[in-house]
């Protein structure tokens, strides 16, 4: 079953200007996206800053209004025009923010925090809803004690633990982790995924990961979504992707991944991602490929599959035994 399912999703931001502050142009964050989450599948969406990965995955979930396109949530077409579209479905799909510093109200003690989203869905009597919040920082490992505490008294990894007890207590299909880990120490990162794979399996969830950190992204994930510039470059099965990159942007991401191997020196790539508010003309990856050709600069390539991949390329890396 296809828990989300999104075709030509688009998300732009207007810029106003001029004396009566008109529209004169659009940030194209997210610009004619593909995407699918089955039914617990982990699913990752990677990119380099400012591709549009944390405003797809707020657009699929309502935070942001979406210009065009469609959105499916379990099999129901939402109308994107209205916000209220969401709300049914806004217990089964939550987020997790980057930071953990700034995603929970610091005037709230840790109760209010868990407590409100119950409430407002009724997802227990009132005079349960203490006892169900203990339960939830239970299970990702806090002690009950924390409840009457605000989230200054906390550090980042336990905050973080925290904004998943909130996202788990409404009992969701799917969860949305935007860069849960990236703000974290190394020694706090893997207990994070662990809790999140372990709550992935104890509930049945989907998870959608949003990371630039690839290593993670090879050892959890099902499917991984390329992103540049707004648009999905290429989509692949985990394994197949890490071998047999196609799109010369996947190419690139995986030959900068740090090794301790000192005879492989990771490549970085260069220039800078241009301007989503100029988008160039053609393929978005033009300016920065080592392989482009004339037909790069015309009109943009269309998704097709090649070999196990789907992928946005006129002249997409062959293998021998393809």
């Amino acid at each position: 079953m296809k828990m989300i399912e999104a075709k030509d999703l688009r998300t732009w931001f207007p810029i106003s200007g001029g004396v009566f502050g008109r529209t004169i142009g659009y940030v194209r964050a997210v610009d004619g996206v593909d995407l699918t989450v089955s039914e617990q599948e982990i699913v990752s969406i990677v990119g380099e800053s400012g591709c549009g990965k944390s405003t797809l995955g707020q657009s699929l979930v309502g935070l942001l209004p979406v210009t065009s396109g469609s959105v499916e949530l379990q099999g129901r077409t939402l109308d994107i025009s209205m916000a209220k579209s969401w709300r049914p479905f806004r217990k089964d799909f939550q987020i997790i923010f980057q930071d953990p510093f700034t995603s929970l109200n610091p005037r709230h003690t840790i109760f209010r925090i868990l407590s409100e989203p119950l409430r407002i869905h009724h997802i227990c009597k009132a005079n349960l809803i203490r006892d169900y919040c203990t339960q939830l920082l239970l299970k990702v490992g806090l002690s009950p004690e924390y409840l009457d505490r605000f989230p200054h008294e906390f550090s980042g990894g336990q905050r973080q633990r925290i904004a998943i007890a909130r996202s788990i207590g409404l009992r969701p299909r799917v969860i949305i982790c935007d860069e849960v880990v990236s703000a974290l120490d190394v020694s706090v990162q893997a207990q994070i995924i662990n809790l999140l794979l372990d709550l992935k399996r104890e509930m049945g969830l989907s998870l959608v990961f949003i990371t630039h950190d690839l290593s993670l992204v090879k050892a959890i994930s099902d499917r991984v979504y390329v992103m540049y510039l707004g648009k999905i470059v290429e989509e692949a099965g985990t394994k197949d992707l890490f071998s047999r990159p196609r799109h010369p942007y996947t190419e690139a991401l995986l030959q900068s991944i740090p090794t301790l191997d000192r005879a492989i020196r990771p490549k970085t790539l260069g220039g800078d991602v241009p301007s989503p508010v100029n988008v160039p003309v053609g393929c978005v990856f033009q300016g920065r490929c080592p392989y482009v050709q004339a037909t790069c600069r015309t009109v943009h390539p269309e998704i097709r599959e090649v070999g196990a991949s789907k992928v946005a390329c006129y002249f997409p890396l062959t293998y021998n035994n393809d």
